[in-house]
């Protein structure tokens, strides 16, 4: 009896082992099937005409409203304020000289896209239309992304939606819509566009958008040119040598006669390249005759980063497909050997003409190691989650609207920031202001306006200067912002007031010296 009823019990068991195995994969295999039927309504064209529309205004929406938290909240660098200056230059009919730069605007990039901008913020708040429109530059590369993904690249909605994803939240773009203004913003869309209607042929459309790119920022004529080279790889002979001669007579043209005469009769980085020489023609041979140096600020970390933080994101699934991403080397080598500061940031702006490569270059690494399905290249779920999840993992470490950065608490002023803007307010439009960052955005516009440093080359607090106070009227000088010690802003003042100035305001930190009449 005893053995009976445990052969029983035993069999039970059995039993319900199998059972429970029975419905773990029915349940599977109904959440697969499932998920099945719900990428096949999505596989529709009627999806694919609208849905990437939908993405795009959802990241506009997003981008749109992170930059303005952070512009009410006087979080922006002074970029913003440069091309604020700008443009009240120009709608006063007066040359774009930013005194930052101590030279015309167009002098340093040949922006040009940037004139027709002038209208809309005729009509609208110019900080807010700036950057709104940055936001939507931004966020309008979702578009031409997602129709490569599906059709250059035959892949299903899943892994184009991954790479969409990818680009949301890559670190480079993120942080490119936080970095004040920058009009080679519209060059990303523009590039991945020219790309689609390359592959469909449309070479007038293709030609228009490399317009775009080049009068976005002159050296993005490199970008056009290694456009053009992936056209030639793809046995897209003539159009392809065409725009790839186009985009470097641009800049060489742009770059070495029309921005010199504009500006201080030179090419206006040249100061930039200065570790290799002196003038165009002894930096190239600075270059060529110390190819170790060269090969040494290649490779030191702070490029390493840079390169980690444009690929790695992906998935390091450009280096899959280098025959999209070799043609634009040369422009980020460019940009790695120049010594431009970035303010922390990592001069996101550079990124634009490198992101729309290892963006076509990731959709042909998914689609090299898919499998070819009836219809469209299946890639590996576990592939796509990977994806993803690295994508989020760099967007949370590096990005400026990482979670660590609370981004949910933007957009709120503290006592500190009221006091810079009643300090901004009494400032009288034709005074010549030398001021810091958090307060030069709201003074910007006017005819002259200089950054004021937040401490010396050696990371310290400084003395005012005749030289740094040179036609100024008003300095505006904040304290929480440099973080000096209460005794160092006391002796910044008092050097000021050995120059002639006097404190007209003082709260939460902030102080406004004013030059007392006949200084």
């Amino acid at each position: 009896m005893v053995n009976a009823s445990r052969d029983r019990a035993v069999r039970a068991i059995d039993w319900t082992g199998e059972h429970v195995v029975t419905r773990v994969h029915t349940v599977r295999r109904r959440m697969d099937m499932a998920i099945l039927r719900g990428q096949a309504r999505l596989e529709s064209p009627r999806v694919d005409r609208y849905f990437p529309w939908i993405l795009a205004a959802s990241a506009w929406l997003v981008f749109s409203l992170l930059s303005l938290a952070r512009l009410r909240d006087l979080g922006l660098p002074q970029d913003l304020g440069h091309y604020l200056q700008a443009l009240h230059l120009l709608e006063n009919g007066v040359a774009p000289q930013v005194s930052d730069f101590g030279m015309n605007l167009f002098a340093m990039q040949a922006a040009f896209l940037f004139v027709p901008i002038i209208w809309l913020t005729q009509l609208f708040p110019p900080a807010e239309t700036l950057l709104i429109l940055q936001a939507l530059a931004l966020a309008l590369a979702v578009v031409p992304l997602w129709r490569i993904t599906r059709h250059s690249g035959n892949l299903r909605i899943g892994a184009a939606g991954a790479l969409v994803a990818a680009y949301f939240f890559h670190p480079s773009v993120q942080n490119l819509n936080l970095a004040g203004f920058h009009p080679e913003v519209f060059a990303l869309p523009a590039l991945l566009a020219a790309y689609l209607q390359g592959q469909k042929e449309r070479w007038w459309a293709v030609s228009l958008l490399a317009f775009v790119v080049v009068v976005a920022r002159s050296d993005l004529g490199l970008a056009v040119m290694a456009l053009g080279l992936v056209f030639v790889g793809e046995e897209r002979r003539n159009p392809g040598w065409f725009l790839a001669s186009f985009g470097l007579l641009w800049f060489l043209i742009m770059g070495f006669f029309v921005q010199p005469l504009m500006g201080l009769g030179e090419y206006p980085h040249l100061a930039e390249f200065a570790a290799y020489g002196e003038g165009v023609f002894g930096v190239m041979g600075g270059v060529i005759s110390h190819p170790l140096v060269v090969l040494g600020d290649l490779f030191e970390r702070s490029s390493f980063e840079k390169v980690m933080i444009l690929v790695a994101p992906v998935l390091f699934l450009p280096l899959v497909r280098m025959r999209y991403v070799a043609p634009v080397l040369p422009l980020l080598g460019f940009f790695l050997l120049a010594d431009v500061s970035s303010g922390g940031r990592g001069n996101p702006e550079q990124d634009v003409a490198i992101l729309p490569f290892v963006f076509i270059a990731a959709t042909y690494a998914l689609m090299r190691i898919g499998q070819p399905g009836v219809r469209r290249v299946l890639v590996d779920r576990r592939v796509l989650a990977v994806l993803a999840l690295t994508a989020t993992m760099f967007f949370v470490r590096d990005a400026a609207s990482s979670p660590y950065q609370e981004p949910w608490n933007w957009g709120h002023r503290d006592a500190t920031d009221i006091a810079r803007l009643e300090a901004a307010s009494g400032i009288d439009a034709y005074d010549r202001v030398l001021a810091h960052p958090a307060v030069f955005n709201l003074v910007a516009e006017r005819e002259t306006i200089r950054s004021l440093p937040l401490r010396d080359d050696s990371g310290g607090p400084f003395l005012a200067s005749d030289d740094l106070v040179l036609g100024i009227d008003v300095v505006v000088f904040d304290g929480p912002a440099t973080r000096w010690p209460q005794p160092d802003r006391k002796i910044f003042g008092q050097s000021l007031q050995v120059l002639g100035f006097e404190e007209s305001f003082n709260g939460e930190g902030i102080q406004v010296f004013v030059r007392r009449s006949g200084s």
